[in-house]
């Protein structure tokens, strides 16, 4: 017949090596101490140690077993823990997908502003008319229409001092482009099509193992910031020159050819069309050659003070002048010259190219349109959303914005 042993640790030592030991025999029934036996040692100890009027405890098993305290090492799974910024990028990266969705809608309203005849009503844009008049004087009375980046016709009356009195009328099978607008609208076009790409690549239609692309920040700070400089310089084309200045040299090489109008264009007319303020301002300026010799009359008339020069700001400037096709009909004087050459010198035609011209009279007109002020407003607002948007990101990958 065979015995069984068994060791169970006593409750009152039980980081220490006190064991009770007890026989099994396979005929008889365990000879175990009972559980209030092993707790016995517990509780008279307990009782010396506390007080007096302490609360009774209970000694009983199930009381016992609750006071047991016992470690034991379970195995656990290390479960990956995910940083505060990473969860602050997935979530602002989630986000930025609509934010930069809605940015795309926006910018094609801008673009439907600009450029009404592609949008779904183009049918029935008959474009903006605008009138085009002096506030104060007769010297310049008419309207134009704007469709698009051009003026699509117009008839404007002009009064000025150094030149007779005239009517010009633009060409509608030759429409007038204006130089700004059309560089703005290449803004916006390049604009539009990167947020295409942006999206495309950063957010596609279809899901993915991943729910964004990896590195994809980085990607999304870069495109933000060439967005951000476009937007700024579309909203410096609206601004335009400065009020001070009052002076737009591309004037010099983007003036009106004179074939925009029927009949055609005087040479010694600048008819150039700008923006300043997000409004149209048309400059008119009288123009004559620089190597013109004056005659003996108006010598004897300006020293004499009965005649006068208009004074501004470009009296005494020589400039190099040609029109938007590179040429200055009339503005040139033919080169004197004493020796056997001068007849074939005088019956050649002159330079068609750049002249040297001065500014005799200059008149500046503004024409406010409602749609381009419309446009600098939501591209404003559109440029301080995207600010801080990008300073949102910036903070969150935890780099400095280079504004």
């Amino acid at each position: 017949m065979s015995d069984w042993v068994i060791v169970c640790p006593l409750p009152a030592s039980l980081h220490a090596r006190d064991f009770a030991v007890g026989f099994l025999k396979e005929s008889a029934a365990p000879v175990l101490p009972s559980l209030e036996q092993l707790a016995r040692p517990l509780r008279d100890k307990t009782t010396d140690k506390t007080e007096t009027d302490a609360p009774p405890k209970d000694t009983s098993a199930a009381g016992l077993l609750d006071t047991f305290d016992i470690d034991i090492p379970f195995p656990r799974k290390q479960l990956p823990l995910t940083p505060p910024k990473h969860r602050e990028l997935a979530w602002l990266l989630t986000e930025l997908g609509d934010d930069l969705r809605g940015l795309q809608t926006s910018l094609r309203n801008c673009y439907q502003l600009l450029r009404p005849d592609e949008g779904p009503s183009s049918s029935s844009n008959k474009g903006n008319t605008l009138v085009v008049s002096t506030p104060r004087t007769e010297a310049v009375k008419g309207h134009i229409t704007r469709r698009g980046t051009r003026i699509a016709r117009g008839t404007i009356h002009l009064k000025l001092r150094t030149l007779p009195s005239q009517t010009l009328s633009i060409d509608q099978d030759h429409p007038i482009t204006i130089a700004p607008l059309d560089d703005l609208e290449v803004l916006l076009r390049r604009s539009i099509d990167l947020l295409d790409i942006t999206l495309a690549h950063a957010y596609p239609d279809e899901p993915t193992d991943a729910s964004t692309p990896p590195r994809v920040e980085a990607f999304l700070a870069a495109q933000l910031r060439v967005l951000a400089q476009a937007l700024s310089d579309a909203a410096s084309i609206l601004h335009g020159p400065p009020l001070l200045s009052d002076t737009d040299p591309l004037w010099t090489s983007r003036s009106a050819a004179l074939s925009h109008f029927r009949p055609p264009l005087a040479p010694a007319i600048s008819f150039y069309l700008g923006l300043q303020e997000s409004q149209l301002v048309l400059w008119l300026r009288a123009l004559e050659p620089a190597d013109q010799p004056v005659n003996l009359g108006m010598k004897f008339a300006l020293a004499l003070g009965t005649a006068r020069r208009i004074e501004h700001d470009e009296a005494e400037q020589v400039f190099t002048y040609c029109c938007e096709d590179g040429c200055a009909k009339g503005l040139h004087t033919p080169a004197a010259s004493d020796t056997a050459d001068a007849k074939t010198a005088a019956t050649t035609p002159p330079d068609e190219g750049p002249a040297r011209v001065f500014v005799r009279e200059k008149l500046r007109v503004e024409s406010a349109d409602p749609n381009l002020l419309s446009l600098s407003a939501k591209l404003n607002a559109l440029s301080n959303s995207l600010l801080q948007t990008r300073r949102n990101l910036a903070a969150v990958m935890g780099e400095e914005l280079e504004e």
